[in-house]
């Protein structure tokens, strides 16, 4: 809730903060960065619960592929929700034109890659895959969420996005795998109260 009631001032605020959050003086972070950023592809990231319910059967667990398979479900659908938003919302990334304007054209589907910032992909499946993550294997929350914030800061330090766009990803991210754990029995082992 805190989050969604920070977005606009985020939006307001997004170019002030880019220039805090582009490490410009440091090349070599920068490399980390983009080595980082691949994290948040959304095939990574739905393969990721899959090969953990694959492995997981390999070992007799058969309860874990089925929890695989869901997550996998889970983060590709969270993936699908934030490119409709994005041909919704159609705002330009900070290299377009105009940078930052939401609804620079109208319609905007498909949204060309220049009109496709809000909400960011890569940090919508991070967050959604360090939120199942985090439901399956609580003990590492803070390396799952570590590992989601570091893919949503390289894609405002590599500037395809705003911070905002990041915080707008990961929300949904998280919103999504919260309401689906909820309605689809199978999906963790967790209780989610109704």
């Amino acid at each position: 809730m805190v989050g969604v009631l920070m977005l606009p001032a985020a939006v307001l605020t997004d170019r002030q903060v880019v220039a805090l959050l582009r490490p410009d003086g440091a090349p070599w972070l920068l490399d980390i960065l983009q080595a980082v950023t691949w994290l948040g592809y959304g095939l990574v990231d739905i393969a990721v619960p899959v090969a953990i319910g694959l492995a997981a059967r390999g070992f007799g667990d058969t309860n874990m592929l089925r929890r695989g398979c869901l997550g996998g479900a889970v983060v590709a659908f969270a993936g699908i929700l934030d490119q409709v938003v994005k041909n919704v919302v159609c705002r330009a990334r900070p290299s377009a034109a105009v940078p930052g304007a939401f609804f620079a054209v109208f319609p905007c589907f498909p949204a060309p890659y220049a009109l496709a910032s809000f909400p960011s992909g890569h940090a919508t499946t991070a967050f959604a895959l360090a939120t199942l993550l985090t439901l399956w294997y609580p003990k590492w929350t803070a390396a799952w969420l570590g590992l989601a914030t570091l893919v949503g800061w390289s894609r405002i330090a590599l500037g395809p996005h705003f911070p905002s766009d990041v915080l707008a990803g990961g929300l949904l991210g998280v919103a999504v795998v919260l309401l689906w754990v909820r309605w689809v029995p199978g999906t963790c082992k967790c209780k989610m109260q109704n």
